[in-house]
């Protein structure tokens, strides 16, 4: 009897409060009308409307690049032994830029002038033979007629003939080949001097005296003075701009804005952009290459626009905290285009009457509700 006695005191008693206490028995019991939720009130936040906008262009952000730039290389392999001009030279079409060492060449040289020279005299020998070898023949062959030679010595002055006549066309195959290979080392001699083959000015010098030239290693890059604006365009636009069209561009650089011509467009677009590259001339002084330059592509539109600083970014997807009625804000996912004087056009995900926070959208938070100053 006393062993169950212990059993429940020491053992079933206090399992079976610590059950009570688990099961809330003793706290104190919470009705449904004391659970309150509060809502966040956020504040410090500007509130602003999505527009309705007539565009009449966008703007896209582009480059100036040279009209022409050429990346100068060599034919032959030689060290360099002089350079004529620096990085900033201005140059001309035809101008030396660069000498290569052309000993090795000449020396090539003189040896294929001397086997022309070889040549031409054992072509004089054939010749002076084959000469003899024809009159013979033909003497021969009026004696043959005239019974005073047999068939036997007809037949030797012929084969004799026909020998110098192999040997006379052996000879003057030698003496082209000899010719050529003596043209193609002098062809070779001419590319010891680089010349520019444009007017511009030296962009980028890569070569000192004492260094190898290799065909294929860029030595100099030299760039027409004469600039263009290069931009890339949405391919939306691939079907409506032609060349010839007029448009503006600006050089913050310079602080100038200036009207441009069309002149190339690319027949193809990158697919991982989905763009396309135009260029267009324009007179400007001052004008470098790599200097930015805004342009302005006119095209009539009505869009939905919100200011950047109202784009709130969520993983991979963007999108703009809409203010309700009652000042509760949630998130709309939308799909932005161009951006423009601070703008984005937004494709979807608005329909331009919404107010929206244009800043301080990181303070915000899904049922949240604006208020304060």
């Amino acid at each position: 009897m006393k062993g169950i006695v212990k059993y429940v005191v020491f053992l079933a008693l206090p399992v079976a409060v610590v059950i009570l206490w688990l099961a809330g028995v003793f706290h104190p019991k919470i009705t449904a009308e004391e659970v309150v939720t509060e809502t966040k009130v956020v504040s410090d936040v500007d509130i602003g409307k999505a527009e309705l906008i007539d565009v009449t262009h966008y703007t896209f952000t582009g480059r100036v690049v040279p009209e022409k730039k050429v990346e100068i290389s060599t034919r032959r392999s030689g060290y360099v032994v002089e350079v004529l001009v620096d990085e900033g030279s201005k140059v001309k079409r035809g101008q030396v830029l660069l000498r290569i060492d052309p000993s090795d060449l000449r020396s090539s040289l003189e040896e294929a002038e001397k086997k022309v020279l070889q040549a031409k005299e054992l072509y004089e020998a054939s010749l002076a033979r084959f000469r003899v070898a024809k009159k013979t023949y033909g003497r021969f062959k009026e004696l043959f007629r005239e019974g005073a030679v047999t068939e036997q010595e007809l037949d030797e002055a012929r084969a004799k003939f026909e020998e110098a006549r192999a040997s006379l066309e052996a000879a003057k195959i030698q003496v082209e080949i000899a010719k050529k290979n003596l043209g193609k080392l002098r062809s070779e001699l001419r590319y010891v001097e680089i010349r520019s083959p444009i007017d511009g000015y030296v962009s980028k010098r890569n070569v000192d005296p004492g260094d190898l030239a290799v065909p294929g290693k860029v030595l100099l890059v030299v760039e027409s003075k004469k600039q263009r604006v290069e931009v890339d365009l949405p391919e939306d636009l691939a079907v409506k701009l032609r060349i010839g069209d007029r448009v503006k561009v600006k050089i913050d650089t310079l602080g100038k804005t200036v009207p441009a011509t069309v002149v190339k467009i690319e027949p193809s677009l990158d697919p991982s952009t989905r763009t396309f590259k135009v260029e267009a001339d324009l007179k400007l002084e001052g004008l470098k290459s790599g200097m930015l330059a805004k342009v302005f592509i006119p095209q009539e539109a009505r869009i939905v626009a919100v200011p950047e600083t109202a784009l709130y970014k969520k993983w991979d997807l963007t999108g703009v905290w809409v203010v309700g009625e009652d000042g509760t804000l949630s998130l709309r996912f939308v799909r932005t285009g161009r951006r423009f004087d601070g703008k984005v056009e937004i494709l979807a995900g608005l329909n331009g009457e919404e107010r929206i926070v244009v800043r301080g959208v990181e303070r915000v938070c899904e049922g949240c509700r604006v208020g304060g100053p």
